[in-house]
């Protein structure tokens, strides 16, 4: 399993992540391509009382997004842990981003969390972070 740890006291609020994460999931795996795709990160950089903090999917051990669909569409895969969303299941209704209790989920037609880069190997935020304020953990 893949932890992307966040030290907030390195972090900029550059964003450079949230960009790098963006282009990784378009087809072009570029920024262009990213913005001409209307591509989101699936990882957020917030301030929160003047403080930066990282929203992505905790991997939960009972994730509460899959309880909350009505549709099944959420499963969970054992192995890397990551969330994945049956697209054909689902009926775009938010439940799932309500339920998150650390703000990881993004409806965009599909709910959006983080996936690790399962795709590439490795999480390209991490790999971007121009002050390694994101640290890649294999567990």
């Amino acid at each position: 399993m893949v932890k992307i740890l966040f030290e907030k006291d390195l972090c900029l609020g550059c964003k450079t992540c949230e960009l790098a994460c963006a282009a990784a999931h378009s087809e072009t795996k570029s920024l262009a391509g990213a913005i001409k795709e209307n591509k989101i990160s699936r990882l957020r950089i917030r301030t929160k009382g003047g403080k930066l903090k990282l929203e992505q999917c905790m991997l939960c051990t009972n994730p509460r997004c899959i309880a909350a669909c009505p549709t099944g569409a959420l499963s969970k895969d054992e192995e890397s842990g990551i969330i994945k969303v049956n697209k054909m299941a689902c009926t775009g209704c938010g439940l799932c981003e309500d339920a998150c209790p650390f703000g990881a989920i993004e409806l965009h037609t599909f709910p959006t969390m983080c996936d690790r880069c399962m795709h590439s190997g490795k999480p390209l935020c991490a790999m971007s972070c121009p002050t390694r304020a994101l640290k890649v953990k294999i567990v």
